[in-house]
């Protein structure tokens, strides 16, 4: 917490509703673990109705970018606003309600594919929210089958784990969307429904996302992309 564009031709056939109001922004932010500073002065404002793309080199700070929105690391800025509030101890509750995030560990302990889904919508935050018919659609999307759900969790793929998790999530009505290297373990087709999936969630339900990713098929749909300056090494 605080302490202190591209296009393609897919997406034109997706119409823009709503938008053009700020959901969050940070002003002159910059964060640091100890002595190593990962970036500073950055700026970074986005509107409900976008899909924004951050990428950089490894180490430069994209993941703890994601974390500090959620108020799991600090970050230092003259001004952040998350969701509409201030990203303080007393406003970080209400934004974590409405936000789906989506990390790079794909991993947790579950049996099976729909235990990976009962990991998300048993959440505190997420208990009351989730809508199985809307998954459903979101899993024939992202050309997902069914029966997946049934299916040994170790023998799901990294791929369809990804895929399960990011339908997931955008079945949860929250407002932001935070996904961390969404499509690592995609190829060119899936990648392409993913980011298919994200723009329809912007443009078409009037929600906000940020995206970290090295892909640049997914950072080609999105609206904008942000590129975080190379990391400082030590010395």
């Amino acid at each position: 917490m605080v302490n202190h564009s591209n296009s393609n031709s897919d997406r034109s056939l997706l119409n823009r509703e709503g938008g053009g109001r700020v959901f969050f922004s940070l002003t002159n932010a910059s964060l640091a673990f100890g002595d190593h500073q990962l970036f500073s002065n950055l700026d970074l404002t986005v509107e409900l109705g976008q899909l924004v793309g951050i990428s950089g080199e490894s180490g430069c700070g994209k993941t703890s970018l994601l974390r500090a929105l959620l108020g799991f690391v600090d970050i230092e800025a003259e001004e952040a606003v998350v969701c509409g509030l201030p990203l303080d101890v007393h406003h970080i509750n209400a934004i974590r309600c409405q936000t789906a995030y989506v990390p790079q560990e794909l991993q947790p302990p579950a049996d099976t594919g729909r235990d990976l889904l009962r990991l998300t919508y048993e959440l505190e935050h997420n208990r009351t929210l989730s809508s199985m018919e809307t998954f459903a659609q979101l899993m024939s999307m992202l050309s997902l089958d069914e029966s997946l759900l049934s299916l040994a969790a170790s023998k799901l793929s990294g791929g369809q784990r990804q895929r399960l998790l990011i339908a997931a999530a955008l079945a949860l009505p929250k407002p932001l969307l935070l996904l961390d290297e969404p499509t690592s373990a995609l190829d060119e087709e899936s990648t392409q429904r993913v980011a298919l999936a994200l723009l329809r969630a912007c443009h078409e339900d009037n929600r906000a996302a940020l995206v970290v990713s090295h892909d640049p098929v997914l950072l080609s749909f999105c609206d904008h992309t942000i590129a975080l300056p190379s990391p400082v090494s030590p010395t």
